[in-house]
């Protein structure tokens, strides 16, 4: 151990009052726990890149728009995988036309969550709504997605202007999406 001790230029935290003490952030309150989009873990995974075929969210099962083709639409009979949230994309409020689509087609994933949140619960199978690529439990009138199981109950998360919210449930995605 040495005896010296070590100066410091300026004030130090104790020296600040409370009036001199700025606040430089915008967060709410609380963080919300996740979002939609947000890789679920840091295990293994699998992301591709497609086109957008037109404007699509995070956290929504994209399909592609033709069989072989490489462009992709929210919600589709043929799906590929899920849109994964991009800070930078998230300011102009999601994937528009032509943008590159990280698409996660293995790895657990927080996706929106469609009309009918009843009965999601920690193991149940995933069916999505084919016109907005949304999760839900219930296949009646909807798609099944293959290989895929949810790992968590609907939660509800506040949009970026922490007024409304939307809910997201944790998916698991097992590599092979292929319907049929």
């Amino acid at each position: 151990m040495s005896d010296r001790v070590m100066e410091r230029d300026g004030p130090t935290p104790r020296d600040v009052g409370p009036e001199q003490q700025v606040i430089t952030n915008s967060y709410g309150m609380y963080l919300n726990p996740a979002f939609a989009g947000m890789k679920g873990n840091s295990m293994e995974d699998y992301v591709e890149t497609f086109a957008a075929n037109a404007n699509i969210g995070f956290g929504l099962v994209v399909g592609r728009t033709a069989p072989a083709s490489l462009t992709v639409q929210a919600g589709g009979a043929t799906p590929v995988g899920i849109s994964l949230h991009d800070h930078t994309v998230a300011s102009r409020g999601g994937y528009t036309q032509y943008d590159a689509v990280s698409v996660m087609s293995q790895g657990a994933v927080w996706c929106q969550v469609g009309t009918d949140p009843s009965n999601i619960v920690d193991g149940a199978y995933v069916a999505y709504e084919t016109a907005t690529g949304k999760v839900v439990f219930t296949p009646t009138g909807n798609t099944v997605l293959p290989k895929a199981v949810f790992r968590s109950a609907p939660i509800d998360v506040y949009d970026i202007n922490y007024v409304t919210t939307t809910k997201i449930a944790l998916v698991q995605l097992s590599y092979g999406l292929a319907v049929g």
